[in-house]
């Protein structure tokens, strides 16, 4: 038996499939942009709509297609066909709708609706109810599936791009995909209907009474009129969306995406990396297999940065950053964590040496030469792996991974290494000083100790330096400089930094409270110099708590200021500006100090320690010194020596001309509970009061205990 096709009702048919897919994929729009419980209700409306567009597509096309015997569609069956139309265009739509989705459950959601609407569409033939029942061509039958499939799969990712890049083209890229999505639908009707075979004799039980025109007309205007409906709902609720409301959100959008990109590579940044792992971890549990994490490290970018400028080891970074994204495998992911360091998450491992081909390919394309303004630029590049569940948790894979690379000689040949427990067992302790350090603010475990300075002959006290200590539960006191690069490779420096701001400047006003009037020194940590807001936040801190502006001295780390000037210039001008006195500590360690002493609004010097402890064997760092002592002074400069510990060395820099001192022949550094006994008030309302006060703060210090005396001979 032959069938044939009232061409009108199957134009109108593809229509109401196009018009129905296209306000689905509309409505699907709105979810991001509302609540939750308003987000459900437009992806039910758009479920039902769809659902409703696609099973109306099929009614009409059955209506329009007509056999030489009388036909009809039995209730149950022809409900069922709705419901499943409507639930797999739920299940689509839900799923296209939600950000961060993986491919792979977009193709599996886009399998399921293609199946659904196979599964719609047959459903819907059985209720013709037809004895001898309907055979099928198999063939046919199964490409009838794949066209279902396909389109799904390329309508919903279509609409999922769409969704989570809005943009221009919104509007187009959706119109594409309901078009995608109604080809599907009428090529899987048309191949089902030609995989039918009719038996010529065959009748159907289910005679319907009206005329099949009449009956394509009021489904077409019932499913017409629902579309109308809804699409009316969503244009009001567009027209809710003001200008201000839309830029709010592109606005968030824009900020989600920087917080999850570094700026230069445009690489995930390590906390998405984070996030990232402990997703692959979960995943990889449930699957039983293994996972890698690696950190590389470029060595030699710093040198290159202070040959070339800050602006090539950026385009550097950005160069080695897209090598690394287009070596490593579609399942991997590669980030950047500041300090020249990538790190790349390995998935879907079974062990090490599934790896270590890839590794090796990231090695060899880091370390080949990069060719930027001129420069032919060769990488020294090493990096070391950790994997899970065999090295632990996320912390730890970082952690080891470190390790390993750390391990690595100049030289090694592969240039990465895998973390061996019984090479670094210091590794263990390190995780563990990680971990302690989060939570050591919390704890209360940071404390601020003051040294003494004192002018060189008649040892008269001048100032107070601050000293970050972190007082370890188990390990004891540990100094700023062994924590500090730790702290601020685990993203804790913003933290700390505004602690020991915070409370030097409570310090202050306590002294200043008790008419102790000593100007504190604040030794800055080369990780605060980097962070962004920190010229202001000093700025702000001074006038809350309303110091004046001779209380704080700041010193700047020569060692970290002198690597990249120019980075630092600007942080220059700003602290003056904010009324604030600089100094520079560890003077003379580098070569390229003496260029910048003129231009730099320096009030001391502070000479380091190097040079100090080696006054009375050395005459070579007693003519150096000698030298910059000259030098400061030429420029109105004064200095100051720090680690003084012995009677010579004091005589030696006051043969020198050096102004002052601190160090062990003075004091030694105490918490200010400990030093306030034996500081007296410091009036300076007359030159009298002021020679008193400091005649007797000198007193104090020589009948102080043994920890803080000062050692006189």
């Amino acid at each position: 038996m032959v069938g044939s096709y009232d061409y009108r009702l199957v134009l109108l048919s593809i229509f109401i499939a196009l018009i129905s897919s296209l306000a689905a994929f509309v409505f699907v729009g709105r979810v991001s942009r509302n609540k939750a419980m308003i987000a459900k209700a437009w992806l039910v409306l758009g479920a039902i709509s769809m659902g409703s567009g696609i099973w109306a597509m099929h009614f009409i096309n059955m209506l329009a297609f007509s056999l030489p015997t009388p036909t009809g569609y039995g209730l149950d069956d022809t409900v069922l066909s709705w419901l499943i139309a409507v639930s797999i265009s739920w299940l689509g739509l839900d799923i296209a709708s939600r950000p961060g989705l993986k491919v792979q459950r977009l193709m599996a959601a886009g399998v399921i609706m293609g199946l659904g609407v196979a599964a719609m569409h047959y459903t819907g033939m059985h209720a013709m109810q037809m004895f001898p029942a309907i055979t099928y061509d198999k063939p046919l039958l199964l490409l009838s599936i794949l066209v279902s499939i396909v389109a799904a799969v390329i309508a919903l990712f279509m609409l999922f791009k769409t969704s989570n890049q809005p943009g221009q083209n919104t509007l187009r890229n959706r119109l594409i995909a309901a078009c995608v999505m109604a080809a599907g639908i009428c090529g899987t009707h048309y191949l089902g209907m030609a995989a039918a075979e009719f038996h010529p004799y065959a009748v159907c039980a289910t005679v319907s009474a009206l005329p099949a025109s009449l009956f394509a007309i009021i489904i077409a205007l019932g499913s017409s009129a629902l579309i109308l409906f809804a699409s009316i709902l969503a244009i009001m609720d567009t027209q809710q969306d003001d200008p201000a409301s839309r830029l709010l959100a592109d606005t968030q959008e824009r900020l989600t995406r920087m917080n999850m990109l570094d700026v230069v590579t445009q690489l995930p940044n390590r906390q998405y990396f984070l996030r990232h792992l402990g997703i692959g971890i979960r995943r990889t549990t449930r699957l039983g297999n293994a996972l890698a994490v690696a950190v590389i490290k470029l060595e030699n970018l710093k040198g290159l940065a202070s040959s070339l400028g800050e602006p090539v080891r950026e385009e550097i970074l950005r160069k080695a950053g897209k090598r690394l994204q287009q070596t490593i495998r579609g399942c991997d992911m590669a980030a950047y964590q500041d300090h020249d360091e990538f790190l790349v998450l390995f998935e879907d491992i079974k062990n090490e040496q599934d790896i270590m081909p890839v590794m090796q390919r990231i090695i060899d394309i880091l370390r080949s030469n990069i060719a930027i303004e001129h420069h032919d630029i060769k990488l020294t590049v090493r990096a070391g792996i950790a994997l899970y569940p065999v090295h632990g948790d996320a912390d730890r894979l970082l952690t080891y991974a470190q390790a390993a690379m750390n391990r690595i000689k100049p030289g090694d040949g592969p240039g990465y290494r895998l973390f061996d427990a019984r090479l670094e067992p210091s590794s263990y302790d390190l995780l563990e000083t990680h971990q302690d350090l989060h939570n050591a603010l919390a704890r209360n475990e940071m404390v601020l100790y003051f040294e003494p300075r004192a002018t060189i002959f008649n040892q008269t006290m001048t100032s107070l330096e601050v000293q970050l200590r972190w007082q370890h539960p188990t390990k004891g006191m540990i100094p700023s400089a062994t924590f500090a690069p730790m702290a601020e490779s685990l993203g804790l420096m913003q933290e700390i930094s505004n602690w020991l701001l915070e409370e030097t400047c409570v310090a202050i006003k306590q002294l200043r409270s008790q008419h102790i009037t000593l100007p504190v020194c604040l030794p800055l940590m080369a990780a605060q110099l980097r962070l962004p807001d920190l010229a202001e936040r000093i700025a702000g801190l001074m006038q809350s708590h309303d110091l004046p502006k001779e209380s704080l001295l700041l010193e700047l780390p020569e060692s970290a200021f002198m690597q990249q000037p120019e980075q630092y210039a600007e942080l220059v001008k700003q602290l003056p500006g904010a009324g604030i006195r600089l100094s520079l500590e560890n003077f003379g360690t580098r070569y390229s100090f003496l260029p910048y002493l003129q231009n730099l609004p320096l009030r001391q010097l502070k000479l380091d320690q190097q040079f100090t402890a080696d006054l009375a064997a050395n005459h070579k760092s007693r003519a150096i010194a000698g030298a910059i002592i000259e030098l400061a002074h030429a420029h109105g400069v004064k200095v100051i020596a720090e680690h003084v510990s012995t009677a010579e060395e004091r005589q030696i820099l006051g043969s020198l001309d050096c102004d002052e001192l601190q160090g062990f022949i003075y004091a030694n550094p105490a918490p200010l509970a400990q030093l306030q006994p034996l500081l007296k008030p410091v009036f300076p309302n007359s030159q009298s009061d002021v020679e008193g006060s400091t005649t007797s703060s000198q007193a104090a210090w020589d009948e102080a205990p043994a920890s803080l005396s000062v050692l006189h001979s």
